[in-house]
């Protein structure tokens, strides 16, 4: 049995699945976790995804159906365990604020993350300062018609294994999630 206060975390696997009982038996959503009696399940991908690389290995853009998932590395966004932008956090923020003005969309998800170094609460404040940092420069790209919304998330969502720095690195980010075409 694992530790309940064991900080090991298990990474979040981004994207839509609908999951179908292979016995015949009732469909779960994705929110539901079947029980450990329940019939054994086919998982299907229903979406395909795209991801490109937006010319930077600080950058990525995932593309599923109308969402777009623009994810900024926080090397690039912030200096060690702070939430003030870097000189290259604007070019890079305002390159996504011009890719959001053309989706049309209208409104924006701003999350931050970190690792799991230090204290948790540590975590959940940097992660909501560095989100709050990105949305200022949204706010001055984007016409207030946006909805802009800034949510700090810590550690809770990490995306690759924190047991080293190559993982704890794509953990600390933020990311920009938004709608093409006002669907959103």
């Amino acid at each position: 049995m694992k530790n309940p206060h064991s900080r090991q975390r298990t990474p979040v696997v981004l994207g839509l699945v609908l999951l179908t009982s292979v016995a015949g038996g009732p469909a779960h959503s994705v929110d539901t976790v079947p029980s450990a009696t329940a019939p054994s399940h086919q998982v299907i991908s229903v979406v395909h995804k795209i991801s490109k690389v937006t010319g930077s290995s600080g950058v990525r853009r995932e593309e599923t159906g109308d969402r777009v998932e623009v994810a900024l590395s926080a090397g690039i966004l912030f200096g060690k365990d702070s939430a003030r932008l870097s000189k290259i956090a604007e070019r890079r923020i305002t390159e996504t604020a011009r890719a959001i003005r053309e989706a049309g969309s209208s409104a924006v998800a701003v999350a931050g993350h970190t690792d799991n170094l230090g204290s948790a609460s540590h975590g959940l404040v940097l992660s909501q300062q560095r989100a709050d940092a990105v949305t200022r420069v949204l706010r001055q790209h984007l016409p207030n018609t946006v909805r802009l919304t800034a949510r700090g998330y810590g550690e809770a969502r990490p995306i690759a294994d924190n047991h080293d720095e190559a993982g704890r690195k794509q953990n600390r980010r933020v990311t920009l999630t938004f709608h093409r075409r006002g669907t959103g």
